[in-house]
């Protein structure tokens, strides 16, 4: 062969080598920028570029970088369903560590979506097919045994509960912890005691075992409750309230842990199904609150002014007046009850909790402005709550500036002092109203507002997430 011809060949060679080269580092460059976003909490538009420039075939060069940061951004996001079906297409020769954080991650979104034979086969896939990292194989076996409980077959959960504990030995606190508040929740006491002594003597699964076999009474594991309660909103302390209120056939008290609960769930699957739980204890509670007051079915009057004069406390009149939303015999009546729970959840610090019940429903302009003039006559010391309250209903009519406005305003009254949850969930659902009324620049300031001065990143995210909101 000429060497015209040798050198033409080398040339060409040089030139594929140095443009694959230009495209690795091409596609590492805006993988690394991806990572940014990530970083600076913008995670829908990470998803966003991930989806836009991930390249197409497995066999690509940072596919499986790329995969792996899909997979995080899904789970972070709660797309569970998304990270499940995206899983369970992992090629046969993908990484370790794609696999061991795809496969995980969708098995815990399974078992977050009670899907426990989801869960299992995804896990199977790492355990069987796979040689996991000792914490990827820790992990998998936990997870296998959530989703025996997201099955409602606690009985082999606890089978495999004492395999595991024999394996790892001495167990951990927080394996200790897990293990007994599922067993508590199954209503598996008796073996929950197994892990009594390692429990944190302090905490909440520990007053709610000791509650469950006798050892502390419903009303010392409520007043201990509280009082953590005062220093820290936790979900696991107002679980063990609720769990006093079953014990004691106390339906007023499991009202307000649900409401509490409601308010301080952060997964889609939890909310929906604790609306549901507490609309139903709602029911439940307002006809004993009814039955005590001597309140006659049908007397629309009484029910209204027992609720907002007599009851006690505020979740007995709140059972009250979401009772007369379904069962009152007008519409103003409905439209007043409704108007007057939503404020009280809203005047009791449970702002998401009252947006949660309220959404989904549709008002009229209408109703709307009826609400607001009941509303507006509440004395001046609860005004953050009546505009926030007037801001869920504006939105629920779909009139989304005018509910910015009064979220706006609400969040920034008594601007001088630290926001308190109220004000900053006003200022949370802004963003996803002036996005909405086509203000944008105005969401995203007060966006950037929730990034730089709120501690709780949740929240942020839970913005970032409303200004993707159709």
């Amino acid at each position: 062969m000429p060497m015209r011809t040798l050198f033409i060949l080398f040339a060409l060679l040089m030139f594929a080598a140095a443009m694959a080269s230009a495209q690795n580092q091409e596609v590492t460059d805006a993988l690394d920028l991806t990572r940014r976003y990530v970083d600076a909490g913008a995670l829908e538009l990470a998803l966003t570029r991930v989806e836009r420039l991930q390249p197409a075939a497995p066999a690509a060069p940072g596919w499986s970088d790329w995969e792996q940061l899909r997979c995080s951004l899904l789970a972070r996001l709660g797309r569970g369903q998304a990270l499940i079906e995206r899983a369970a297409q992992l090629p046969a020769d993908a990484p370790q560590a794609l696999v061991g954080d795809c496969l995980l991650g969708a098995a815990h979104a399974a078992v977050e979506l009670g899907q426990g034979r989801q869960a299992r086969a995804l896990l199977a896939q790492l355990i069987w097919k796979r040689q996991p990292a000792a914490d990827d194989w820790r992990r998998a076996r936990l997870l296998v045994i959530d989703s025996y409980f997201a099955d409602g077959r606690p009985a082999d959960a606890y089978l495999l509960i004492l395999r595991y504990q024999q394996d790892y030995q001495p167990l951990d606190r927080a394996a200790g912890e897990h293990f007994a508040t599922a067993l508590l929740a199954a209503g598996m006491a008796k073996e929950a005691v197994n892990w009594l002594a390692q429990l944190d003597d302090k905490g909440p699964t520990k007053a709610w075992l000791r509650m469950r076999t006798g050892l502390l009474t419903p009303d010392a594991a409520v007043a201990l409750a509280r009082a953590a309660l005062v220093r820290k909103p936790d979900a696991a302390w107002w679980r063990v309230i609720e769990q006093a209120g079953i014990i004691n056939a106390d339906l007023v008290l499991q009202t307000e842990a649900l409401e509490n609960l409601l308010d301080l769930a952060d997964d889609g699957n939890d909310i929906s199904a604790l609306t549901a739980k507490l609309r139903q204890a709602y029911e439940a509670a307002a006809q004993d609150v009814a039955n005590r007051g001597q309140l006659l079915r049908g007397d629309d009057d009484a029910w209204m002014n027992y609720a907002g004069n007599t009851a006690a406390p505020p979740s007995a009149a709140r059972a009250l007046y979401a009772f007369m939303v379904d069962h009152g015999g007008t519409a103003a009546t409905r439209d007043n009850a409704r108007a007057q729970l939503v404020l009280s959840l809203a005047d009791s610090g449970l702002p998401l909790a009252a947006a949660r019940l309220l959404d989904g429903v549709q008002l009229s302009n209408e109703q709307v402005d009826a609400q607001s003039r009941t509303l507006l006559a509440a004395p001046a010391a609860r005004r953050n709550a009546v505009l926030y309250t007037l801001g869920l209903f504006a939105e629920s009519s779909r009139d989304f500036r005018r509910a910015a406005d009064y979220y706006l305003e609400a969040a920034l009254t008594d601007g001088a002092k630290p926001p308190d949850a109220l004000r900053l969930a006003a200022r949370l659902r802004a963003v996803s109203a002036l996005d909405r009324a086509g203000l944008r620049d105005d969401a995203h300031a007060q966006f950037e507002w929730l990034r730089r001065n709120v501690k709780d990143s949740r929240r942020p995210d839970d913005a970032e997430s409303k200004l993707r909101q159709p």
